[in-house]
């Protein structure tokens, strides 16, 4: 008897040992995620989108000098293997080194769904100066149900600034939030609203449903 309940404690600890191992990325997927990002092979990887204002909102909220805070922001969202992938072209693109033991556990976590946000530049337009509004807050949103929100599980913040052509700057920046998902697998069939909460309103842009089946596990 006690041998059998030995042999059932060692299976029970080898099963959640698999289980654990299951959501961490090994050194092999690092490494074939690195190279689809040197490459720049991982479209299949990611889901991006441009979130901007909705129609006329923040229209009427000049601020000094002119400028509108209307700028666009580029939002990408995917699994862990995206999201090293994606760093990896960025880190090629800035001749930065990025390889295997630059990647830490928690990039390494297959449970996580990671959403980046990257303000467009500031431009000036016919009639003003449109500049990106400070992210606050990234949500997920249910399109078939508006009530079906998940928030994040961490958010993350980088200062950002930009010279203008009127010889000013502007303070920004840009966003990485997390999200488990065991919670977005929780939001209804169809296609998810990536709400950008910034200090001007909110900028949106969707995750379809394809691309919603290849990056939440």
């Amino acid at each position: 008897m006690e041998r059998i309940r030995l042999i059932m404690l060692v299976c029970a600890i080898a099963s959640v040992e698999t289980q654990a191992g299951a959501q961490t990325l090994d050194d092999a997927a690092v490494g074939s995620a690195l190279q689809a990002g040197v490459t720049k092979k991982f479209s299949d990887l990611i889901s991006d989108c441009v979130a901007t204002p909705g129609f006329g909102e923040g229209m009427g909220a000049s601020l000094a000098g002119g400028i509108q805070p209307i700028g666009a922001y580029t939002v990408t969202a995917s699994g862990a293997e995206g999201r090293i992938a994606f760093l990896a072209a960025d880190a090629k693109r800035l001749y930065k080194p990025f390889g295997l033991s630059d990647v830490p556990p928690q990039l390494r976590d297959r449970s996580m769904l990671f959403v980046t946000v990257t303000p467009h530049a500031p431009k000036k337009s016919s009639s003003s100066y449109d500049v990106p509004s400070p992210i606050e807050r990234v949500v997920l949103k249910s399109k078939a149900d508006p009530n079906k929100v998940v928030q994040p599980e961490n958010i993350e913040l980088s200062p950002l600034e930009w010279g203008n052509l009127m010889g000013g700057k502007v303070q920004g920046n840009s966003a990485v939030a997390t999200f488990p998902h065991s919670v977005t697998k929780e939001l209804p069939p169809g296609d998810i609203d990536i709400v950008v909460i910034t200090e001007a309103g909110e900028r949106r842009c969707k995750i379809g449903t394809k691309d919603r089946a290849k990056i939440i596990r």
